[in-house]
């Protein structure tokens, strides 16, 4: 066999083997299996929004709801005695409903008549156990909730966090009268603490700016006192 006999031959057999996959399909494929499990990821995205949005909504509308329902329901009398100052009867009442309706607009003013009766029935740890527990929207409700809270504080001898309280009050009023009634408050703590620099700060304060609101008319007498203890040190 010649030559070119052979070349021939080689040439037919490779025309007639069969061919791989070219490098190009091959990126093909790469592409598809991408997007397959692009596609399912996405999906298993999509089913477990839609998951949550539904519990929530079922949640929402089958538990909170009615469960809401049912705690303006049985709060109502409690409210009724909280109004006429039944503290007595009212903290018998209102513990049970602000647990049993936790989680709720009803159980949060339940646990806010709770802790307001035991504050003053002199019950002060569990003052402070339920006012911690409220959180109003409502920004003048919010602002009594959290001063009655120092007042829960201060009386437990706990004066750091009753100041704490009393100046997050103030600052958080929207009232003048409110502001002053808190500031004037923190002021009385540094006094017990002997911190009268600090007490003589907040005075001059309301003094400055709050000179015309009612019942801060005896600024003079607190700053003279504030004057008098600094200078004795």
């Amino acid at each position: 066999m010649s030559n070119n006999e052979e070349i021939d031959e080689q040439y037919i057999e490779q025309e007639e083997a069969p061919k791989g996959p070219s490098s190009a399909s091959l990126f093909a494929d790469k592409i598809k299996n991408w997007m397959n499990g692009q596609n399912k990821t996405i999906l298993y995205g999509v089913t477990a929004v839609v998951v949550i949005v539904l519990c929530y909504l079922g949640y929402q509308y089958g538990i909170k709801m009615p469960k809401e329902k049912r705690g303006l329901t049985a709060i109502y009398k409690a409210q009724m005695l909280f109004d006429m100052d039944s503290f007595n009867q009212v903290s018998k009442m209102a513990p049970k409903l602000a647990d049993e309706y936790s989680g709720t607009k009803a159980g949060n003013l339940a646990a806010y008549m709770a802790g307001s009766s035991y504050l003053y029935l002199g019950e002060y740890k569990k003052a402070i156990e339920y006012l911690e527990k409220v959180s109003f929207d409502d920004k003048i409700m919010s602002v009594q909730a959290i001063g009655l809270l120092g007042d829960a504080y201060v009386e437990n001898k706990d004066l750091e966090k009753g100041l704490n309280q009393y100046t997050k009050a103030a600052k958080k009023s929207n009232t003048e009268f409110s502001t002053v009634w808190w500031y004037k408050k923190a002021a009385r703590v540094h006094e017990k603490r002997d911190e009268w620099k600090e007490a003589l700060a907040i005075y001059t304060k309301l003094k400055k700016e709050y000179k015309d609101v009612e019942g801060n008319n005896d600024l003079d007498k607190y700053i003279g006192r504030a004057e008098a203890k600094i200078g004795e040190y």
